[in-house]
């Protein structure tokens, strides 16, 4: 190595193209992420009507029109520039942002990885100017014909990165996220008209002028907003307002757990869980409550530069900003009768029998005896009987044949003898007598693991699943990307015993259901098999997806609380049970039984040392 060789360094300034390169990987993920950045854009330059335009789910051409206040010639000279804005000035600014977009890294970052272009007349103007870029390179701005407003054009997203292209997923399914993206931000903008068109058909169309609850209807679905209650709090400067789902909305994803503050939409820990803290009494752990809650709060208390995708937040008063979003919350479930009770709480009426036994022929023997039935060789499947929606047990269901190796713990339902008594309490517990002791099942819970470990044996068997046809299909109204979900998977579904079609616009129509469900409300088999997925590129695959659910489609169909079982039900119950691989808990895990033993019984009755 030569003299100069030793002198000369190793550290170099990067390009600009290989800068907005890396910016761009932080900024552009796939096509919903260029419709963020253009459409906040739009909606900082003052836009009362903005249309996003799809070709080939963005991958081939996004475009974006809007009536904002639009680019003087000298502006559009530095539009795809890195790190020109017109939103910030000095550094003072950043203690005080009140716009969606300030970085000034999002042109730059998009016409690095495509080819873009940009029309634009101001008011005032008589007539517009349009600059183009390519992979980072920029021309020169030229007249042209232009509406008022601006108009982007991003076509031939990741020409040049082919690597990020592969990763794209189908057009549908690119389609459905951008329109997901736009119901969302179109939320704290009711002033503002959004319409989305994909591939020429108008996909999505949301009125200025309209409530937050029919925004909400028409962009997230009415069922959702029919089970939603308005709120509106204050405490001095912060302000917020917005829609409270009810308890039987939660879901296993935070899909629909949307907060926006000042405008911008964010998940703040702290916030989250203080929403989630006045949802604890009536939801179980995991359950994500819906809600769509806005915080107005002074910009000088809220640091938005905290990550390049502005999702993350930082208050400088959080106990203040999650103390009033804990309480908005608590005032939308007191207005949806909900009054907290205590996690797990269960309320039984006074006019509800205090206990019933399943031996109504046998009054004056209210613990009779009856024989239990001896399990027979495990069938190719189970009957049911059907009473309302709810899934019951037959007099004549066998025991299943276990799914793999024994439990670790022995099976409290094999050891009940062959003739136990039993009570039902509340129309919800079974108090048994065991062979040492006391027995007392949840019979909701037990019911759920009986269904469960049985769609999950016929699901690994790999048979074909039995299907119960509707006698009427059933539409039922879904978000764009789980509907895109479901058709993508039809024929695999349809293996599992779901048959559904396109029903047009964002429906589906279901026309069978597993037949070991039948009875259940499609509805919430649908919404079940939904749950968990989040984001529909993140769903698993298809297997792990349904086997996830089967918990969810067990709880739906399993008996509820009040539901009152006969002598033959309660037999066939238990008959079923003794066969389980996991008996002692639910899939949610909470538990199916409790024992006590006779000496735990002696000992708390003080009746050890034969005193009486």
């Amino acid at each position: 190595m030569s003299a100069a060789d030793a002198d000369a360094g190793s550290i170099r300034v990067l390009p600009p193209e290989v800068v907005n390169q890396i910016a761009a990987g932080e900024v552009v993920e796939r096509p919903f992420s260029v419709v963020k950045e253009l459409v906040e854009n739009s909606l900082d330059a003052g836009a009362t009507r903005i249309v996003v335009e799809l070709v080939d789910g963005g991958r081939a051409c996004i475009r974006v029109i809007d009536d904002g206040a639009g680019f003087a010639p000298r502006d559009l000279e530095l539009a795809f520039v890195s790190h020109a804005t017109s939103k910030l000035a000095v550094l003072a600014d950043l203690d005080h942002i009140g716009s969606l977009g300030f970085r000034g890294e999002a042109l730059a970052s998009i016409g690095s990885v495509s080819r873009a272009l940009i029309r634009s007349r101001r008011r005032g103007a008589s007539g517009g100017h349009e600059i183009a870029v390519e992979g980072g390179a920029i021309g020169e701005p030229r007249p042209c014909a232009s509406p008022l407003g601006s108009t982007i054009e991003v076509r031939d997203l990741f020409y040049n990165t082919p690597a990020r292209r592969r990763f794209l997923r189908s057009t549908d399914a690119e389609r459905a996220r951008i329109e997901e993206l736009l119901a969302r931000l179109s939320v704290p903008r009711l002033d503002v008209d959004f319409t989305l068109i994909a591939d020429g058909k108008e996909r999505l169309r949301l009125p200025a002028g309209e409530s937050l609850l029919e925004r909400v209807a028409r962009a997230f679905g009415a069922r959702i907003a029919e089970h939603c209650t308005p709120v509106d709090l204050r405490w001095d400067e912060y302000h917020v307002h917005g829609l409270i789902g009810s308890p039987d909305l939660s879901r296993r994803d935070a899909a629909l757990s949307l907060l926006w503050i000042n405008g911008r939409l964010t998940r703040d820990r702290g916030a989250v869980h203080a929403i989630r803290e006045a949802y604890r009494a009536f939801s179980m752990h995991g359950a994500q409550p819906t809600y769509f809650l806005l915080l107005a709060m002074p910009p000088s208390e809220l640091d938005v530069n905290v990550h390049p995708s502005k999702a993350e937040v930082r208050f400088l008063e959080a106990r203040r900003a999650c103390g009033i979003l804990n309480e908005a919350a608590k005032l939308g479930l007191r207005s949806h009768g909900q009054v907290a009770a205590g996690a797990g709480a269960v309320g039984v009426a006074e006019d509800k029998p205090r206990a019933v036994t399943g031996f109504p022929e046998l009054p004056r023997d209210l613990f009779a005896r009856t024989p239990l039935p001896s399990p027979p060789p495990p069938p190719s499947r189970a009957s049911v009987v059907v009473t309302g929606a709810s899934e019951r047990v037959a007099p004549d269901a066998v025991s299943a044949a276990p799914l793999g190796t024994a439990a670790a713990r022995e099976n409290p339902f094999a050891t009940l003898g062959e003739r136990p008594r039993f009570l039902q309490v509340h129309e919800l517990y079974l108090v048994l007598e065991g062979e040492d002791g006391l027995v007392v099942v949840d019979q909701h819970a037990l019911h759920e693991r009986v269904l469960y470990e049985r769609l999950l044996r016929r699901h690994d068997a790999r048979a074909s699943a039995p299907v119960q046809r509707l006698l009427v299909p059933e539409p039922l109204e879904l978000s764009p990307s789980d509907k895109d979900w479901l058709l993508e998977h039809r024929d695999a579904l349809a293996s599992e015993g779901l048959l559904l079609d396109d029903f047009g616009g964002r429906s589906i129509a279901v026309h069978g259901i597993p037949a070991v469900l039948r009875g259940a409300s499609p509805q919430r088999l649908i919404e079940s098999l939904l749950r968990g997925g989040g984001d529909s590129a993140a769903r698993p695959r298809l297997r792990e997806a349904v086997v996830e659910r089967f918990h969810s489609m067990a709880c739906r169909a399993a008996v509820m609380s009040g539901d009152r079982l006969s002598e033959a039900e309660i037999a066939a119950l238990l008959v079923e049970a003794s066969g389980l691989e996991h008996p002692h808990n639910c899939p949610h895990g909470r538990p199916t039984v409790l024992r006590f033993s006779t000496t735990e019984l002696e000992r708390f009755f003080k009746r050890r040392g034969g005193a009486c």
